[in-house]
């Protein structure tokens, strides 16, 4: 698919692997041609995402039944129409690839779910929005502010299956649409590091099932390990396939 084909406001997803971690940002369309597009600007509490030139940098592009994937893409911050955007310079075509065969491994692992419940703020957090504060007194009565780190709470749970961009769970805990969680994968690699957006939500129906809801969760920060561990379920999975097969 050519970049110029990409209708002005759609979204575009950013993965970004830099050191021990993988980042997904999200961002629609402000401007394209043959081999760059803009994006709105990616911030967070006022500061613009800084691309690194050690970065590693993946577009995707989803529509219907299918994705498309630009690698080793360079990005940077810009001006358009003096508006600041993200501009991301592509190096070839890209391919594409049905989303269903997108990479997804069964897990069925219990997890505990981690989130931040802010006071005074709806919805839940996979990081803490900004420091939270208490005051105390000495003996000569002056009053000294001082950083109280907030504590996240946690809820029980199940991964159903993961993929490199999603995971999904099941909870007796009520999520919303939009909520932060942050959790730890096991893997033969140990425990990895995930938060991620709930973007899903179904009330299980089943009288035998084991919770209430149904949660699918898009990854927005994960260990670079997590892909290497899929590939190594879905071989060893394949090969498991393949010993039965040939035993009929």
């Amino acid at each position: 698919m050519l970049l110029e084909n990409i209708s002005l406001g759609r979204t575009l997803e950013i993965f970004v692997e830099r050191e021990d971690y993988r980042y997904r940002l999200v961002s629609k369309v402000e401007d394209t041609n043959e081999r760059r597009v803009c994006v709105t600007a990616i911030s967070s509490n006022g500061r613009f995402f800084q691309f690194l030139p050690t970065d590693k940098v993946r577009l995707v592009y989803r529509d219907q039944e299918f994705m498309w994937e630009w690698d080793n893409v360079k990005a940077g911050l810009a001006k358009l129409d003096n508006f600041p955007v993200h501009y991301f310079q592509i190096s070839d075509k890209g391919r594409s690839f049905n989303r269903r065969s997108a990479y997804r491994v069964r897990l069925l692992e219990e997890i505990e779910i981690n989130y931040y419940q802010i006071s005074g703020k709806p919805g839940k957090y996979y990081d803490i929005p900004g420091p939270s504060q208490s005051v105390l007194e000495t003996k000569n009565e002056k009053r000294i502010w001082v950083e109280n780190p907030l504590s996240p709470e946690v809820a029980k749970g199940m991964i159903k299956d993961v993929s490199d961009n999603g995971v999904g769970i099941y909870s007796d805990f009520k999520f919303e649409i939009g909520d932060g969680i942050f959790f730890d994968i096991p893997s033969s690699y140990g425990k990895l590091a995930a938060k991620a957006e709930v973007v899903r939500k179904l009330k299980i129906q089943a009288p035998d099932s084991r919770y209430d809801y149904y949660y699918g969760c898009a990854l927005v920060q994960s260990d670079r390990k997590l892909l290497r561990y899929i590939y190594d379920l879905q071989r060893e999975r394949l090969k498991n396939q393949k010993k039965i097969e040939d035993r009929e």
